[in-house]
């Protein structure tokens, strides 16, 4: 009888461990993933990177010059949000010299009369990578704590939807 009580109680205790949070079988609600090291020069001449951002909620858009499906949700994001850190990167390393960059930009500018989207652009390959970017456009959303709050796949155009994306670094 003492083993079949010792068996019952070790079936229970392992129970208990797997569907506990932050045990066996469990993620731990901590678990944030951290935005990787990265550094980039935008078009503006300017650098940001993960160390200098610290303390400030960010977009980054993952897009590229051939994106056509990513200039509406550029012009979206970019007047919808004023004055918040929005960086546009791109995943095409053909786009990486500055006189590219900045023709990007341009286009991107020119195809909304009535907009403008005022957000440095810029490339890094090894950031899409290590974020594993497989479409565009994708925006991630960063805490001032330097971890990933959310990330959302394909066109973000509905103001409300850009709201709501936004207000959950808030």
């Amino acid at each position: 009888m003492d083993m079949e009580k010792k068996a019952l109680f070790l079936i229970f205790i392992l129970a208990v461990l797997t569907i506990s949070p932050g045990c066996i079988g469990g993620e731990s609600a901590d678990s944030k993933e951290t935005v990787p090291q990265f550094t980039v020069i935008a078009d503006d001449g300017l650098e940001y990177g993960s160390e200098s951002l610290l303390g400030t909620n960010y977009i980054l858009h993952f897009s590229a010059s051939w994106c056509n499906q990513c200039r509406p949700t550029m012009h979206a994001v970019a007047n919808h949000l004023d004055n918040e850190m929005y960086i546009v990167v791109s995943t095409d390393a053909n786009d990486g010299t500055q006189e590219k960059l900045q023709d990007w930009h341009t286009q991107v500018n020119e195809s909304e009369e009535e907009s403008n989207v005022d957000a440095p652009f810029s490339m890094s390959v090894n950031l899409a990578e290590a974020f594993e970017i497989n479409n565009t456009p994708t925006l991630i959303l960063i805490g001032k704590d330097g971890t990933v709050i959310d990330r959302h796949i394909g066109p973000m155009v509905d103001t409300d939807e850009i709201e709501e994306f936004w207000s959950k670094a808030q």
